[in-house]
């Protein structure tokens, strides 16, 4: 068994060393074919009736089917390149659309982000910097109410009709403020100006970076009537109380300068003292509530950000006229040349193998048990082994030195084994042994020789020529002394 496998793998490598001395050959075939199957596709893309775009079946795309319950399928299917084209087009930008708006999304949350971390660095500074929340005890909060009134000095006489009529003194103020000009509003906008929260800042040493309401909280400004109007000044004790009264009068001398001479404003303290003790722990509560919110917010943005999933995106790029038509002819010219050099190797292998010609040296050893005296081309396609050449040499010398006469037969012409023949005659030249050469049918040479030689060549003799040669010299009882190969 093992050795029918050496046999086997012997018989292998001789085959592959064949199949690779006819590389030319499989060159030849491999070029021929592409060239076919390139003329082929070109005559086909160039010279069809039918325009390459309008072709069908030249490409792949993708549509979803919608089953009869209701589910839907993406099947693949081979259409023309103006299809394919639009197809890549709507999905190209399908695509662009989905990724601007998850851009337009991030940015806009981004945004959102970055307005919400401002909030949050003026809230933690307010909260840092505010006396008011960051009062130890709530019981030393203080209020000082500041109440104005403001009256135009040429009333209309429906307004000074009005006034008169008027029994509450409310109600008066309201109706009268029907005809005042935006007092008001300018106050409002002029308690919370740069130089006054400045002025605030310096005396109570109250830092100001962005956030203003540590300033503007300590005077609150609520408006009651179109004419009236009331600051609030807020402190942890009474000397800030104290310089919020004096910052309150240069509020009204600065107000009362800019509109003296159309309005005349007047102002009176209408509370002092503490009416809400828990308002500190209100306003550290609704602060860090505030803060909270805000922190909250920006991870919700965050985390929106990060569940965002981008498109998935298209893999394949829309693939031009031209480049296909390039791509295919290189596709059907690599396809034509492997297909030459399978096309060789197949023909070549086939020959090989079922030529009928001798292939394994030792095959008619095993056969008719007879020696091989040299080998001296193992194949048709393999270099001379001059080895082999000097073993010939020397084993026919020791087996005929007392020879006189030597036969050499071969099936093949004297052309074919001329090698061994030549070393043969070189060695016995200028001996008394003669050396002949003839063909099997010879019989009355053969016979007549004290020695007969068989000569045969791998890969050319025909394997039944040779077994008939031998069986028929050994029916007539010649002297075979072995076997070489040329």
């Amino acid at each position: 068994m093992n050795e029918n496998a050496e046999d086997i793998e012997i018989d292998l490598v001789r085959l592959f060393k064949y199949l690779l001395s006819k590389y030319k050959a499989h060159l030849l075939l491999g070029i021929i074919f592409s060239v076919l199957l390139f003329s082929y596709k070109f005559y086909k893309f160039e010279y069809s009736d039918i325009p390459l775009e309008e072709i069908n079946n030249l490409f792949t795309i993708q549509r979803e089917v919608k089953l009869p319950n209701g589910q839907k399928k993406t099947e693949k299917t081979k259409v023309n390149y103006r299809l394919y084209k639009q197809n890549f087009l709507a999905q190209e930008s399908e695509y662009n659309t989905a990724i601007k708006n998850i851009e337009y999304q991030k940015q806009k949350l981004n945004s959102v982000i970055a307005n919400l971390s401002n909030e949050e660095d003026i809230q933690k500074e307010y909260m840092k910097n505010s006396i008011l929340y960051n009062m130890q005890d709530p019981a030393a909060y203080l209020e000082c109410d500041f109440l104005f009134i403001v009256s135009n000095k040429y009333p209309n006489s429906n307004s000074l009709s009005n006034y008169k009529n008027n029994s509450d003194n409310t109600k008066s103020l309201t109706d009268e403020g029907m005809l005042t000009s935006p007092v008001v509003d300018f106050a409002k906008e002029l308690i919370s100006s740069k130089d006054l929260i400045e002025k605030v800042s310096n005396r109570l040493n109250i830092p100001v970076k962005n956030s203003k309401k540590q300033i503007t909280e300590l005077t609150e400004f609520r408006k009651i009537t179109n004419n009236t109007f009331v600051i609030v000044a807020k402190g942890n004790s009474p000397e800030v109380i104290a310089f919020l009264k004096e910052h309150i009068k240069d509020f009204y001398q600065r107000l009362n300068e800019a509109f003296k001479s159309e309005y005349q404003i007047s102002y009176s303290q209408t509370y002092y003292g503490s009416i809400n003790s828990s308002f500190i722990e209100k306003l550290k509560i609704r602060e860090e509530d505030k803060l909270n919110s805000i922190i909250n917010k920006i991870e919700n943005s965050k985390n929106q950000i990060s569940n965002i999933q981008d498109p998935a995106p298209i893999e394949e790029k829309l693939i031009d006229l031209g480049t296909y038509k390039i791509i295919t002819y290189i596709k059907f010219a690599i396809i034509g040349f492997a297909a030459g050099i399978f096309a060789g190797l197949s023909l070549f292998g086939c020959k090989y193998l079922f030529d009928g010609k001798l292939k394994d040296e030792t095959y008619l050893q095993k056969l008719f048990s007879i020696k091989i005296l040299a080998c001296i081309h193992d194949g048709s396609f393999i270099e001379k082994n001059h080895n082999e050449e000097k073993r010939l040499s020397q084993s026919i010398e020791y087996l005929c030195k007392d020879k006189t006469k030597i036969s050499i037969v071969s099936t093949l012409d004297l052309d074919e084994i001329y090698e061994p023949v030549k070393v043969i005659e070189n060695t016995f030249y200028n001996t008394n042994t003669e050396v002949i050469v003839k063909k099997p049918f010879e019989i009355k040479e053969i016979t007549s020789s004290d020695a007969v030689l068989i000569i045969e060549k791998l890969d050319s003799t025909d394997i039944k020529a040779a077994v008939s040669e031998i069986n028929f010299l050994k029916e007539i009882e010649c002297k075979i002394i072995g076997i070489a190969y040329a």
